[in-house]
């Protein structure tokens, strides 16, 4: 009994002394090249994923404050329609009485460079008086000019222009009229929507424009196709 006590105790100072004299090489298991190439090809998948989740969630959040910037603007031209006189006819100065009074919402600027409003997209804005040779009134109209790199308009075209025919009919009651002036290969296409005060054919009317209307006008805006838009506002 004692003999096979002794065996397995100079057994296992034995083994601890081989082990123990072992390289650490040969000890330590390590990572092959295919397991780091996994590991690396894991990281890249989920940092793709990653950008292009931040990136749509940038664009959705640029979407909601160009559209909450839109209607502000809409509503800060019909409160100051009453108190223009037809002694701003320029171009410029109209712009310039948003700047002066504070009245460029949260999300857009003006550049004192071109006199102009820029949104978030980058899309140019201005404002005017013209006359309405149809219903034969003076009308102060906003002017949006839809960014253009490369000659092309924005990929994301459709979405702004939901955006801003939803903020219009949000204010039918008190506009005239909005248009969307087109332009590809074959020339101009102009498609108004009018207001309830001057509105007569019920299939123009804005208040009546439906969700599924507002994209079959807003799915013409491509990007080989330049859309531009015209909100027409009285003056009292």
């Amino acid at each position: 009994m004692k003999f096979y006590q002794f065996l397995c105790h100079f057994v296992k100072l034995n083994s601890r002394k081989t082990a123990l004299d072992e390289p650490l090489y040969k000890l330590s298991a390590g990572r092959s090249m295919v397991e780091m190439l996994g590991v690396l090809a894991i990281i890249g998948v989920l940092s793709v994923g990653a950008i292009a989740g931040y990136s749509k969630a940038m664009f959705k959040y640029k979407l909601n404050k160009h559209a909450e910037s839109m209607n502000t603007l809409i509503n800060n031209a019909i409160q100051l329609g009453p108190q223009l006189n037809r002694s701003f006819q320029q171009q410029a100065i109209g712009t310039i009485i948003f700047k002066q009074l504070n009245l460029i919402p949260e999300g857009m600027h003006y550049d004192e460079a071109t006199n102009r409003i820029y949104d978030i997209f980058n899309n140019r804005i201005s404002t005017s008086y013209y006359f309405e040779a149809v219903f034969k009134h003076v009308e102060y109209n906003i002017y949006i000019n839809m960014n253009r790199v490369n000659n092309k308009i924005s990929p994301y075209s459709a979405q702004i222009c939901r955006n801003i025919v939803t903020a219009a009919k949000e204010n039918a009651a008190n506009i005239n009229s909005i248009q969307m002036r087109q332009k590809n290969e074959d020339g101009y296409g102009t498609t108004a929507l009018y207001g309830d005060s001057i509105c007569t054919n019920p299939n123009n009317c804005l208040r009546n424009a439906s969700l599924t209307d507002i994209d079959t006008l807003c799915n013409s805006c491509e990007a080989e196709v330049s859309c531009d838009f015209y909100i027409f506002l009285p003056i009292k």
